[in-house]
């Protein structure tokens, strides 16, 4: 059923500071579920997200959250979902993520972010993974949620940094644009203010990394290789990720560092030392601009690891509930990767 996996397929390799790791394989049934996202992607792109102003009260789903326990809690008049394992948790050095789902910054969590929180909160020794409920469009657009979010963001930050827990910001897609866009706006603020973002004395605390699974990184959607992707991508279309794009923006130019963070100074995460991790998937139309920020990374000496797996589509990792080889594979890198930090 499945393709045999050829080790020289895919490699490691040292792209500046950032590790790229390239893989070319797809398996059959990856390729039927390709298939499928493509015939129904009207129906699964339809809809008017309909839910109440500010952060939206979520229902995870028990059915993905056996192996933990889940808990409730607002910041900032914020929901935050606590998702913890039952295995023993160190009384020091524990790791915190705070995940940011995708959805077109117009939709709640689905079952599959909640699956993969899930896994990375028991697989990750001494770690609590943390939905973040952010307010999302139509009601919410950037010029709304953003600096609430950035509110959460510094108060995050500050109660981790008197806890001794060492943070990353995660996400996929639209949830990664967030993961970057928050850290990298409180650098530019802090440096614009006097702080020295190089010495964690002086600066105010941040995250030691960030994780941007299929991130969207430049919302002007000029790129021309976009266009080209298009005929190859099974679950978005050029024509989409501009239509929410815009409904994101609002009246604030796409171009912005705020919502587009290929446009930030990206040379203050290597100032703070802050790593960034990321998967791009090679059927994503989103992916051009994805490399291109993360080639930005390696040009400004920022550490980090990539993986990028050509014929797969949009936050690929996300079918872990199905039980496909790429996503339980792209699932592990992601864990391997943040065990470090």
């Amino acid at each position: 059923m499945y393709e045999t996996v050829d080790a020289t397929r895919y490699a490691a390799k040292e792209n500046g500071s950032i590790r790229v790791t390239d893989r070319h394989d797809r398996s059959q049934i990856m390729s039927v579920l390709q298939f499928l996202v493509r015939r129904f992607r009207s129906q699964l792109n339809s809809g008017h997200p309909k839910h109440e102003d500010g952060s939206v009260k979520l229902d995870p789903p028990k059915s993905k959250l056996r192996q933990c326990t889940i808990s409730e809690r607002t910041v900032c008049d914020i929901r935050i979902y606590d998702i913890i394992s039952p295995k023993k948790m160190s009384p020091s050095g524990r790791r915190r993520i705070y995940y940011f789902a995708g959805g077109s910054w117009q939709k709640a969590p689905s079952e599959q972010h909640w699956s993969l929180c899930s896994k990375l909160a028991t697989e990750l020794p001494d770690t609590i993974v943390s939905m973040v409920s952010a307010p999302i469009a139509p009601n919410n657009p950037a010029p709304s949620s953003f600096p609430w979010c950035m509110k959460l963001y510094r108060a995050l930050m500050t109660e981790a940094h008197e806890a001794g827990d060492r943070v990353i910001i995660a996400g996929d897609s639209s949830g990664a644009n967030m993961a970057l866009c928050l850290p990298l706006e409180a650098l530019r603020e802090d440096a614009e203010g006097g702080l020295d973002v190089s010495s964690e004395k002086a600066s105010t605390p941040h995250p030691v990394a960030i994780m941007a699974i299929c991130p969207s990184t430049d919302l002007t959607r000029t790129n021309p290789d976009i266009q080209k992707l298009g005929k190859f991508d099974p679950l978005l279309t050029p024509d989409l990720i501009v239509e929410t794009a815009k409904a994101w923006c609002a009246d604030w130019d796409p171009a912005d560092c705020k919502v587009s963070p290929i446009n930030a100074d990206i040379s203050l995460l290597a100032k703070r030392g802050i790593k960034v991790h990321g998967v791009t998937a090679g059927c994503d139309v989103l992916a051009p601009d994805g490399v291109i920020f993360r080639n930005k990374c390696s040009e400004y000496d920022v550490q980090g690891e990539w993986l990028h797996w050509e014929k797969q589509m949009h936050c690929f990792v996300l079918t872990l509930p199905y039980g496909l080889r790429e996503a339980n594979e792209g699932v592990q890198w992601i864990i391997d990767v943040l065990k470090k930090d």
